[in-house]
């Protein structure tokens, strides 16, 4: 029997993942729901399934098997609230929230109710990366390095701290997310943050131009991880270097690089993390097998955590901040 799928939130990058599952044959997308009800609309002439303006109307009707949460940040919290209560399975877009305050009552419903949930840390199923984590197992980590550099989104939200978290949580989050899937736990960060363009050019831009933080990691390690969306059209990327006694490796969008004393070399990425990730959602669902599952809501708690830290610390001159605990 298909697996009956809905959506909440049909726009960005919720056209990737309705792409994916419109090839799956163990899929029905049964409902789309958006508060543009005709942006729902469009998706639903497009891959079937009936459009809705109300998620809870959707929930109600619809006998959905799993559900797909593609919002910004500021919208999270009564959606996932309602799916814990149908006890429905969670594909949930990063960041998972704007901050702690609205993430933790989520994590504590979903972790007494013992639900499925995937959160897309699209790296974490890269070929690439995976094979990065192999190549660091066992090596004393000594310097991270990441960097998210970038162009502002032209969507309104995104540049209002309070609705986006700001780049650290919204973009950032996935170097951040990396760092901790390659070199383990971030336990304090120190941050600073500028504001010396944006507010200029938009009266309503609270988030920060620029961020830079030093990291501190449980294994003793140390690192920097910078952001800024002030460029144009040119100059920007991300990843992120790692430095272990003769040994440095780069993960820079999707190509991996790697330096020691016995050879160098190069790997480009050869899967699809965001077709991965969708598919470790759907083994879960369907078998109840979550061995595939690389990031779930208490994983991407933790990274969201960090993010959050980096602005904190920003806030107070740069105090050194403790990383909350998930």
């Amino acid at each position: 029997m298909a697996i009956k799928v809905g959506f909440v939130g049909t726009g960005g990058i919720a056209n990737t993942h309705l792409d994916t599952l419109s090839k799956k044959e163990n899929v029905t997308i049964t409902a789309l729901c958006d508060v543009v009800l005709e942006r729902a609309q469009e998706k639903a002439d497009k891959y079937g399934g009936k459009a809705y303006a109300d998620f809870r109307a959707m929930l109600d009707t619809e006998g959905l098997d799993a559900l797909f949460i593609c919002t910004p940040p500021m919208a999270h919290g009564e959606i996932e609230m309602a799916a814990v209560e149908r006890r429905l399975p969670m594909f949930i877009e990063k960041p998972i929230a704007r901050d702690l305050t609205m993430a933790a009552p989520i994590l504590l419903a979903i972790a007494a109710a013992d639900l499925i949930t995937v959160v897309a840390y699209k790296y974490r199923w890269d070929a690439h990366v995976e094979r990065a984590r192999q190549m660091l197992a066992g090596k004393t980590h000594g310097l991270v390095s990441g960097w998210f550099w970038t162009g502002m989104p032209g969507v309104p939200w995104w540049r209002v701290q309070a609705q986006s978290g700001g780049q650290m949580v919204e973009q950032t989050t996935h170097i951040v997310d990396m760092a901790r899937f390659l070199c383990g736990e971030i336990t304090h960060v120190a941050a600073f943050e500028a504001h010396q363009v944006m507010r200029r050019l938009h009266r309503d831009a609270t988030a920060a131009d620029a961020a830079t933080a030093s990291l501190r990691f449980a294994s003793g390690a140390v690192g920097t991880i910078t952001n800024t969306y002030m460029l144009g059209a040119g100059g920007g990327g991300s990843g992120l270097d790692v430095i272990a006694h003769n040994f440095r490796l780069q993960v820079a969008g999707a190509k991996l690089q790697w330096w020691g004393p016995e050879e160098s070399g190069e790997l480009e990425n050869e899967s699809n993390g965001y077709v991965r990730e969708v598919e470790a959602f759907l083994k879960a669902v369907e078998t109840g097998d979550q061995s595939e599952i690389y990031s779930d809501y208490a994983d991407a708690y933790r990274t969201l955590a960090v993010t959050e830290a980096v602005h904190t610390s920003a806030q107070q001159g740069g105090r050194v901040v403790e990383v909350a605990a998930g």
